[in-house]
């Protein structure tokens, strides 16, 4: 099962090397942060960076949580964000997991998806995930090359980002 763990916003890979160099790997089986392809016009030019899916968030996939949950308290950012109550440590339920597992390949990246428009601008057709979630789609922005869905996460709906491509983008 997959697990979110909270921290501040920007420091998703300093907790996951934090974790990778303090827990013992026989306790989990892969901690990461799901990221985005994002598009960006810097200088007149489009650039993709990654961008967290969920910022301030890692996950940690294990059988063995309560074992994770006792040794993640001795990660030294983690000592004033975890506690005893469940605040910090969230199980990701079955429905949860499956969307990230279908908006994300192998790296854990949600990569942009081709989007046809009709002459208003409006999206008709997509691949990928935003093909997939095309129902769910709440706001479109072609120019910043950009949706969002709504899918609930950790008890509540969440604005989801998904990067997306135009034909003449390529």
């Amino acid at each position: 099962m997959w697990y979110a763990i909270q921290t501040s916003t920007g420091e998703e890979e300093e907790l996951i090397t934090m974790i990778e160099r303090v827990v013992p790997k026989g306790y989990y089986e892969e901690c990461f942060c799901i990221r985005r392809e994002r598009l960006r016009k810097i200088g007149g030019k489009w650039e993709i960076d990654l961008y967290p899916l969920f910022p301030a968030y890692v996950f940690v996939a294990t059988e063995n949580p309560k074992r994770m949950f006792l040794e993640l308290k001795r990660v030294p950012k983690l000592t004033r964000l975890l506690s005893d109550q469940q605040g910090s440590f969230f199980c990701v339920d079955e429905d949860e997991e499956s969307f990230l597992r279908s908006v994300q390949d192998a790296q854990h990246v949600v990569r942009r998806s081709l989007v046809e428009v009709d002459k208003e601008g409006q999206i008709i057709r997509a691949d990928g995930p935003v093909g997939v979630y095309f129902d769910r789609i709440v706001k479109q922005r072609l120019r910043k090359r950009y949706v969002w869905i709504e899918q609930e996460f950790l008890g509540r709906k969440r604005k989801v980002y998904l990067g997306i491509r135009l034909e003449e983008d390529e």
